[in-house]
């Protein structure tokens, strides 16, 4: 495989493991799942940065000339950043509304 291919394959590949953590936390989350959204949403961040990381390797040796399989999995790479930080929001307000809860419940 090609440097081009090999990036390509991985944008792709890491964009689609991103968004499938990234709605698996965001599920947990809904459910108060704190713990388990946040280990989901660590994984997204992770899958998003290795796909970011192929999406720089896929646009240098490119040189900016993308075909348009290439094209799509680029820009799959820079969904899942989107993706990755909407699983830490959600992760993040279920820390905070399990956090309520206890305060709501010591408090009476």
């Amino acid at each position: 495989m090609t440097t081009r291919q090999t990036a390509t394959a991985t944008c792709s590949a890491e964009a689609t493991f991103a968004t499938t953590f990234a709605t698996a936390a965001r599920n947990n989350a809904r459910a108060g799942y704190a713990a388990a959204a946040w280990r989901a949403a660590d994984a997204a961040r992770c899958a998003a940065t290795c796909a970011l990381q192929a999406h720089d390797e896929l646009w240098d040796a490119a040189r900016g000339q993308l075909t348009d399989a290439e094209w799509e999995a680029f820009e799959a790479a820079e969904l899942a950043q989107t993706a990755a930080a909407e699983a830490e929001r959600a992760a993040a307000e279920a820390v905070l509304r399990a956090q309520a809860a206890c305060f709501t419940q010591a408090a009476r």
